[in-house]
């Protein structure tokens, strides 16, 4: 069987031709985002006919798995389905980029934690059931995502600044980060300039900082892996694992050897008799593997 899958995020879209005796035939990447509520319908659509043109050099496949940031609920999936209905393609699957994700990583089956300048916490079960915590947005505490990180640092630096809080190395390597003359400076990367980005970015400096030993950034780092902790034991506890289960994690700041040391660590204590795997795809591959498991569930219904 051969699938396109689709992985769009907030900044780019990645595509993939797979088979599933052969692998991955072909991939392309194209640096526009996906997500509906960051462009219009209509830009969603041109970037859907180009990559899946590109990625399949217009051969027939068999069906479309999408896993697309912003795509959480009903009235979402009826958004992206009309697209895919317009340019005439009649078997595609859509979700949430992160379930996409989980595919990628563990095979559909298990628990996944991402963590990039959003963070959210993903879980399936072999009957197919999802279940998720976390990924509401960088208003609420998306916990060891980019953006928690790096704000924690900023409120640490103030903190200090007013006198309320300890001496942190985070004051300085904040200032050299953004380029900024003093700490008060940081406000207006809030209030007057905002780039959600920009400042999720910072979160290399919390890690950086955490393994130079500086106690403030340690706290930090600490505080994000227990209550993602909390989270996945949530998930796992909803899936029906059990003590049992695979996990594995994806996101920008796993390329940090420290945090993903340190991820690993605590998982392995908190839960000894699960299993902590490597991903062994990423998202584009994962919307296609759940592509095609929807088109074999989807067969055997009808037989």
């Amino acid at each position: 069987m051969l699938a396109v899958g689709i992985d769009g995020g907030g900044s780019r879209t990645r595509f993939v031709l797979y088979d599933e005796k052969a692998g991955i035939l072909n991939s392309v990447k194209i640096d526009t985002p996906a997500n509906y509520h960051l462009v219009a319908v209509e830009k969603v659509k041109e970037v859907f006919e180009y990559g899946i043109k590109r990625v399949s050099n217009g051969s027939p496949f068999d069906i479309v798995g999408a896993g697309l940031s912003g795509v959480d609920r009903a009235d979402d999936k009826k958004v992206i389905s009309e697209i895919f209905e317009d340019m005439g393609i009649k078997n595609f699957i859509i979700s949430n980029d992160g379930v996409a994700a989980l595919w990628g990583a563990t095979g559909g089956v298990g628990v996944l934690m991402i963590s990039g300048t959003g963070s959210i916490i993903v879980g399936r079960n072999s009957k197919g059931d999802v279940c998720r915590a976390g990924g509401w947005g960088y208003m609420f505490d998306e916990y060891c995502s980019g953006f928690w990180l790096s704000n924690r640092a900023a409120m640490a630096a103030l903190d200090y600044k007013d006198g309320i809080g300890p001496f942190t190395t985070l004051e300085s390597a904040l200032l050299d980060f953004y380029g900024i003359k003093a700490i008060d400076d940081i406000i207006y990367l809030y209030y007057s300039n905002f780039d959600k980005s920009k400042i999720a970015s910072a979160a290399k400096v919390v890690l950086q900082e955490a393994q130079k030993g500086d106690e403030v950034s340690m706290k930090i780092v600490k505080t994000c892996l227990e209550n993602s902790l909390n989270m996945i034991s949530m998930v796992a506890r909803r899936c029906g694992f059990g003590e049992k289960f695979i996990f594995s994690y994806a996101g920008g700041l796993f390329n940090s050897e420290y945090f993903l040391r340190k991820t690993k660590g605590a998982f392995e204590s908190t839960f000894p008799k699960a299993q902590f795997k490597q991903p062994e795809f990423g998202a584009d591959v994962g919307a296609a593997l759940m592509a095609i498991d929807s088109w074999r569930r989807k067969n055997e219904q009808v037989r």
